[in-house]
C-alpha cells in the first residue's frame, strides 16, 4: 500500500472544490474497496500491539475490538491463535468481515454493537481501536459513555489503545492523505480530504473519495461525514472525566511521544484508573482552546 500526503496548495484548492461534491455512496458501504486500500500494514500493527500488551497490560489473549470494520484486524489474531472479539454497527461491514474469516477458516466473533453500549463485564485483556472511529461519537456523553464501556470490559491490568488525531483550531489549511493499494487485477485509490474544524461545533468535515480500477473500468464516487474535534485541552478534559488514564503515549510511527499543544497524530495507552468506578461529568471547558 502507497500512503502519501498533499501540499498544502494543492490541499488547499482540492477541499475547495470538493467541499461542495455530493456524497454518491458511502465509503462504509463498500468493504471490499476498503479493505484492499487498508489491509497492507496491519499484521505490523498487530505485533506493535501485541508489545504494548506486553509492556503496559496483562499479556492476556483475550481481544476486543471496537467498530471492528472489515474484520482486517480480527484475521490477523485469529492467524496468531488470540480469542479476539469485534463489533461494529454497519451489517454491510460484519457481514463481509464474517465471509472473510469463513474463507480463511478462521475464528473469531463478529458482533452487532455500539461503541457507546457495548459492555462484557471483566472480560477482556486488551482492547484496541486505532482509526479515529471513537470522533464519530459527536458529544461528550456518548464519548464518555464508550471509554466506560471499555473500563468495565476490561480485565484488572489491562489496557485500551486509541488512536486520535488532535486539532489546531488556529490551522486554517485542510488535510489530505492518499491511499494505493492492489488486489489481484484490482487497484484501488482512496483520496481523504480533510476541512478544518469550526471552533464552536467542534465538527471536522471529512470528504472522500474512491476510484477503483479493474479490468472491467473504472468506478469512482464521493462521500463525507463529520468527525468530533479534539485539542489536546479538551482531550484531557475528557480522559479526567473518564474512568481511564493515560498511561503511554506514541505517534502513528509507533515512537514514544510526550503530548503537547502541537501533537497531532497519537496512539494512547490508556487504562482503568485506581479508586474511579465510572466517568463523571466534565465540568469545564478551561482548556477548549489548546
Amino acid at each position: 500500500m502507497a500512503r502519501e500526503r498533499g501540499r498544502p496548495a494543492a490541499r488547499a484548492a482540492s477541499s475547495r472544490a470538493a467541499a461542495d461534491v455530493p456524497a454518491t455512496r458511502s465509503l462504509y458501504d463498500c468493504p471490499q474497496w476498503y479493505d484492499i486500500v487498508h489491509e497492507a500494514g496491519t499484521a505490523d500493527e498487530v505485533t506493535r500491539l501485541e508489545h504494548i500488551n506486553r509492556e503496559f497490560g496483562t499479556g492476556g489473549r483475550d481481544w476486543l475490538e471496537p467498530a471492528c470494520g472489515t474484520g482486517r484486524f480480527l484475521r490477523v489474531l485469529a492467524r496468531r491463535g488470540y480469542r479476539a472479539v469485534g463489533y461494529d454497527r454497519s451489517e454491510v461491514m460484519l457481514r463481509y468481515a464474517r465471509d472473510r474469516l469463513l474463507a480463511s477458516r478462521l475464528r473469531a466473533e463478529v458482533v452487532r454493537g455500539d461503541m457507546a453500549a457495548f459492555v462484557r463485564p471483566r472480560r477482556f485483556d486488551f482492547a484496541y481501536n486505532l482509526i479515529n472511529t471513537f470522533r464519530h461519537l459527536h458529544d461528550d456523553s456518548l464519548a464518555l459513555a464508550h471509554l466506560g464501556c471499555i473500563a468495565r470490559s476490561l480485565r484488572r491490568g489491562g489496557v485500551y489503545v486509541l488512536g486520535l488525531d488532535l486539532v489546531d483550531y488556529d490551522d486554517p489549511q485542510p488535510g489530505e492523505e492518499v491511499w494505493t493499494a492492489r488486489r489481484g487485477l484490482c487497484q484501488v485509490r482512496h483520496v481523504m480530504l480533510s476541512i478544518p474544524p469550526d471552533r464552536r461545533t467542534r465538527r471536522e468535515r471529512i470528504i472522500n473519495h474512491l476510484i477503483v480500477d479493474r479490468p472491467c473500468g473504472r468506478e469512482s464516487f464521493a462521500s463525507h461525514y463529520d468527525l468530533r474535534a479534539y485539542g489536546l485541552g479538551q482531550w484531557l478534559d475528557l480522559l479526567e472525566a473518564s474512568g481511564l488514564e493515560c498511561i503511554a503515549s506514541f505517534d502513528f510511527a509507533w515512537q514514544p511521544i510526550v503530548l503537547t499543544g502541537y501533537t497531532r497524530d497519537v496512539n494512547l495507552v490508556l487504562k482503568s484508573r485506581a479508586g474511579r468506578r465510572g466517568p463523571r461529568r466534565i465540568v469545564s471547558e478551561s482548556r477548549a482552546k489548546q
